[in-house]
């Protein structure tokens, strides 16, 4: 049999290596930290944000979620309901990659009492990694109980709060980013979670092209979209490991969206 006493305190190790957001962060190389290879490997450059422009995109993105959650209420038996949620799964997703990301590119990373930007480009703040990832999900309009208690909490119970079937949590321990990229390219298209060494962030995935979205702490140290393979970032959680977890793929998470109900933050189980 298991010595249960050595797998919970293997567990432990493991969540105690994936604490809130940028903590306790180990300095990156030079060349890890070079804009050089930061610019290579992004697929968007920041762009000319506007505020007002940004604003009505946000308004018209909860004015589809409005509408949407009306025809639900009125759907008529669960093979309607199906066909709903399908459709928001993909307004969400399109939401979020194509017009929240974007806007956030280039927002400055950094820690301290300012790093909690709700909005891109923020006078006077900056995004942790975190605050990055709530931030993105409130913008797309998905309601959290406490959006404190979720960016500073470990990644693993940001990403067991959105996603906590079990099966929903794929661990991949000790492999280069390369193999990683090569696991998670056989799972579904569509956004993820990923949860790294004291980091957090978004993972794309499109066919063969497997990309992190995320503030970042190396590089030009900003909101960057990089390929997962060649990312700094990634290469630093190499030894501990990786968590990763579907984004709105379930019905549980869309139909929070959907219904405007808050999620709840949770502890759950490794």
């Amino acid at each position: 049999m298991p010595d249960h006493r050595l797998l919970l305190a293997s567990a432990l190790s493991a969540l105690l290596l994936f604490t809130a957001c940028d903590f306790n962060l180990r300095r990156p190389s030079r060349a890890e930290a070079s804009p050089k290879r930061a610019e290579a490997t992004r697929a968007i450059k920041a762009p000319r944000y506007d505020a007002e422009r940004y604003e009505a995109a946000l308004q018209a993105i909860e004015a589809q979620r409005q509408r949407l959650a009306r025809r639900y209420a009125e759907a008529k038996g669960e093979r309607q309901k199906r066909a709903i949620r399908a459709e928001a799964r993909g307004v969400v997703t399109r939401a979020i990659t194509e017009t929240i990301f974007p806007a956030w590119m280039g927002t400055p990373w950094g820690l301290g009492r300012n790093s909690t930007a709700t909005r891109p480009h923020q006078e006077g703040m900056v995004v942790g990694c975190s605050y990055f990832v709530t931030s993105v999900l409130q913008n797309a309009g998905l309601k959290l109980s406490n959006r404190y208690t979720f960016a500073q909490a470990p990644a693993l119970h940001i990403q067991r709060s959105l996603a906590p079937a079990r099966a929903d949590l794929h661990r991949f321990l000790s492999i280069p980013p390369s193999q990683l990229e090569a696991k998670l390219r056989k799972l579904s298209d569509g956004l993820y979670v990923i949860g790294l060494v004291n980091h957090v962030g978004f993972v794309v995935i499109r066919g063969d092209e497997v990309r992190i979205v995320h503030s970042s702490f190396t590089g030009e140290r900003d909101v960057a979209d990089e390929a997962l393979a060649e990312a700094p970032a990634v290469a630093a959680s190499q030894e501990a490991g990786y968590f990763v977890t579907p984004l709105f793929q379930d019905d549980r998470l869309i139909a929070f969206w959907l219904e405007g109900r808050a999620v709840p933050f949770q502890k759950l189980g490794m």
